[in-house]
């Protein structure tokens, strides 16, 4: 293995960006990659001279050496740290260089791929996210564990992974549905799949579209085909469209609602983009809060959406990890950024796993029902129990009353059943509320919708907000109406489902109890299974 080590010094960042810049025809590419490893604080990068990709040498097979003009495989992998690595470099053994690489797992940052090819050289970025922007926070939400060997030593670094398109194999649609395919695969041993594989699956299902362009499917997939293909991936897509390009098309829902939702569950959402020459692709990621609360009116039945100014994208021709903002002119979007949310949203593809039958909006409707006969209910509680509720009283009555002045937010998530119990057993729910969740039988997926009010959630500390209910709802079945629900708490009431001792397979019975000493409680925290930091 050959491999360049260059400190990044005035004359190393020239030869940096020349080397990303060779055979490069998107000027708005390399930049963006430059500027994001700048503010990541690198100092030092490893090239790696002859790397044999995967998916390169997938499409080297399929087209690249079945053509007249010779080509090579060989490609070349960048590994980036925040460290000046000359001293172990020096090491006078091999052994010495790796373990000292070994100990840099903390200053690595990730790496780049470039494939031997013109116009579109950049295989695969996967990169740390760049510092929030000043006045918000940042959540990479969609990510996974990639895992690189480099003189001996195993490095790894969060990301989702970016590809920048080519077009004879492939366009911007096969380059998201790529890169949620190598999350799924990195993350949940989901099938590996090149973009080759990528068009050849769509094309299982879209014949005609596909052929429209040579070779088959490289400029574009339809909407179809793009489902063709995740479903290849072992996904099971849900589509959400509108009636054209911007909110206002939209009727009845709320894009950033849905995004939020499912990159909350950790799901990558390919966004489709529309109001220009022609529709573009990106895949969603991240939320970028902003740390002020949101300035009411709130929308009718609010989200954590509310809080959110833009949503990280990968962007197979702008670059990795970029803003993508809500609303046209806020300054925390990307310069070079023509898209907004509300402007260009087209569609909401989303690539759910099997046995999810149930999308988020309609288990989010259910805990809001219930969250309403809650509030209905609570003050009748009161005033008919000589029940001892002790500080459930006072908190129930506080939150019944920001549901009436619309300042309780929502925020739902997927999530495993047995996961969702192992964390809500270590949270700050009363011994009674663990014994009767404890006792709950769960799916393998649930959803889980978090209840807040405005200030709960508001605090830029993110270990000082603090949710006051929750509701649980199975995400494996659908049209089950009040079956769906299988666990609610409001503050000094439980509501659970319990299987019918007289028809085990007949409708579920619901099972009512009254709580004493209840608090307000942890939110989930995505990678906190444990409430480490609360």
């Amino acid at each position: 293995m050959t491999v360049t080590a260059i400190l990044l010094d005035h004359s190393g960042w020239a030869s940096f960006e020349a080397t990303l810049n060779h055979n490069q025809d998107n000027n708005l590419l390399t930049p963006k990659i430059i500027e994001q490893v700048r503010a990541l604080g690198a100092q030092t990068i490893l090239v790696e001279d002859e790397y044999v990709d995967r998916d390169f040498t997938d499409a080297f097979a399929a087209y690249y050496a079945r053509l007249f003009k010779r080509h090579s495989k060989i490609c070349k992998r960048i590994h980036i740290f925040n460290r000046d690595l000359t001293a172990i470099l020096n090491a006078p053994t091999v052994v010495g260089v790796a373990n000292g690489l070994q100990e840099c797992q903390p200053e690595y940052l990730g790496f780049i791929v470039l494939r031997p090819v013109h116009q579109a050289p950049i295989a695969s970025v996967i990169l740390k996210m760049p510092p929030a922007p000043t006045g918000h926070e940042q959540h990479l939400l969609a990510r996974a564990r990639y895992h690189v060997h480099i003189l001996g030593a195993e490095l790894y670094v969060d990301a989702l992974p970016m590809t920048q398109q080519d077009q004879r194999i492939g366009a911007c649609a096969q380059a998201s549905i790529w890169s949620a395919a190598r999350h799924f695969h990195a993350r949940h041993r989901g099938p590996w799949i090149s973009m080759v594989g990528i068009t050849e699956a769509a094309m299982m299902q879209e014949a005609y579209s596909v052929s429209l362009t040579l070779p088959n499917g490289s400029e574009f997939l339809s909407l179809g085909g793009m489902v063709s293909a995740l479903r290849g991936s072992g996904r099971k897509p849900l589509i959400y469209t509108g009636n054209g390009a911007g909110l206002a098309n939209w009727p009845g829902i709320r894009p950033a609602d849905v995004i939020n939702r499912y990159i909350d569950s950790g799901i990558p959402v390919i966004v489709g983009l529309g109001g220009g020459s022609i529709g573009h692709a990106v895949i969603a990621s991240g939320q970028v809060f902003s740390q002020q609360a949101p300035i009411a009116p709130l929308p009718t039945r609010p989200t954590r959406a509310s809080f959110c100014s833009a949503f990280y994208i990968n962007d197979d021709q702008r670059g990795p990890n970029l803003r993508m903002a809500i609303k046209s002119g806020d300054p925390v979007g990307e310069t070079n950024n023509d898209y907004t949310l509300e402007d260009n949203v087209e569609f909401l593809l989303i690539p759910l796993p099997d046995k999810v039958f149930l999308p988020a909006e309609k288990a989010e409707l259910y805990a809001w029902d219930l969250l309403g006969k809650y509030a209905q209910v609570w003050p009748q509680i009161l005033g008919s129990s000589v029940f001892p509720f002790g500080t459930s009283q006072q908190l129930g009555n506080d939150f019944v009353a920001a549901f009436h002045a619309n300042e309780v937010i929502a925020r739902t998530y997927l999530t495993y059943g047995w996961k969702y119990k192992h964390r809500m057993l270590r949270n700050k729910l009363t011994n009674a509320t663990h014994d009767l969740l404890n006792e709950t039988e769960l799916p393998r997926y649930v959803w889980v919708t978090e209840f807040g009010t405005l200030s709960s959630f508001a605090p830029t500390d993110v270990f000082q907000r603090r949710v006051m209910a929750h509701c649980v709802v199975d995400a494996t079945g659908k049209n089950m109406g009040g079956d769906s629900c299988l666990f609610f708490h409001g503050p000094g009431l439980v509501t659970r489902r319990v299987h019918s001792g007289a028809d085990p397979y007949g409708p579920y019975d619901q099972s009512t109890h009254l709580i004493s000493d209840d608090q307000s409680y942890y939110p989930k925290l995505r990678g906190n299974i444990d409430f480490q930091g609360y």
